[in-house]
């Protein structure tokens, strides 16, 4: 997933074996990376789009913890709101840090 948080483009498998191999001993084979990639885009990681004979890859988030947040989401749904809202609601602290980072994004 650094690859591609890195190069923020979407890549080929090719491209990613490439960049992943950089400096790599032994190198990696490229259908164990094209592996990865597909399960990471059946788990909803990466964006697979068709692209010619082949897909491109992109990170279905910006950054480790977005993904983190996804998968919860994913898997809890209101359930996961919920009790964060419940834990907003009895720490004064996180409230503050919800209301700075509101603000930041306005």
């Amino acid at each position: 997933m650094d690859v591609f948080w890195t190069t923020r483009k979407p890549l080929t498998v090719r491209e990613t074996l490439e960049l992943l191999n950089t400096d790599r001993t032994p190198p990696l084979a490229y259908t164990t990376v094209l592996t990865v990639m597909s399960r990471l885009a059946e788990k909803g990681a990466l964006i697979r789009t068709a692209q010619g004979r082949g897909h491109t890859y992109a990170p279905a988030a910006e950054d480790e913890a977005a993904l983190a947040v996804q998968g919860v989401l994913r898997t809890y749904g209101d359930a996961a709101v919920s009790h964060f809202l419940d834990q907003a609601a009895t720490d004064p602290a996180l409230r503050e840090r919800l209301r700075a980072l509101m603000k930041k994004d306005s």
